[in-house]
């Protein structure tokens, strides 16, 4: 993330100082779509701005904007759930699959993972704590092709907490 902060520190505000004159030497009329372009982009400069301060930042919200399509594709049928709890628990699935892609795991290892272990640390924070997307405990288990065959119920083991 250092490189990349450093390689936008380099090349990118020459850039932007072009872009800000640019938008400087514009006259759009009054209440035209452009103005509202022009007024926007200076209103906002600082926090367009920011992502060259930080190499994780970045330039546009794509990447949440695709996370979120998920929920949005799928809101419609959730007009169908009878209840409330029918509701969260598709909220809480589709948090689950979002964070498993996220963390680029195997989304049916992972929730399968979880089904399997969760029953017995529900209530121990260790037992939990190996079972967030990003512990080795579950990144050993849940990235790539996996044989489910291999890790029965009655064979899984226990957590090491």
């Amino acid at each position: 993330m250092r490189k990349r902060k450093q390689k936008r520190q380099e090349t990118e505000p020459a850039i932007w100082n072009e872009f800000w004159t640019w938008l400087e030497t514009l006259e759009p009329a009054g209440g035209s779509k452009l103005e509202k372009a022009v007024n926007y982009a200076f209103n906002h400069k600082e926090t367009l701005m920011n992502y060259l301060l930080d190499g994780r930042c970045e330039i546009s919200n794509n990447a949440a904007e695709r996370r979120a399509k998920t929920y949005v594709t799928g809101r419609k049928n959730f007009l169908f759930h009878d209840t409330a709890d029918g509701a969260t628990a598709s909220a809480i699935i589709l948090c689950l699959i979002e964070t498993a892609k996220a963390n680029n795991l195997n989304i049916y290892h992972y929730l399968y993972t979880l089904l399997l272990y969760m029953p017995d640390y529900k209530n121990e924070p260790a037992g939990i704590k190996q079972l967030l997307p990003w512990s080795d405990f579950i990144k050993e288990r849940c990235t790539g092709i996996i044989d489910i065959e291999k890790v029965r119920p009655e064979e899984r083991g226990n957590l090491n907490i």
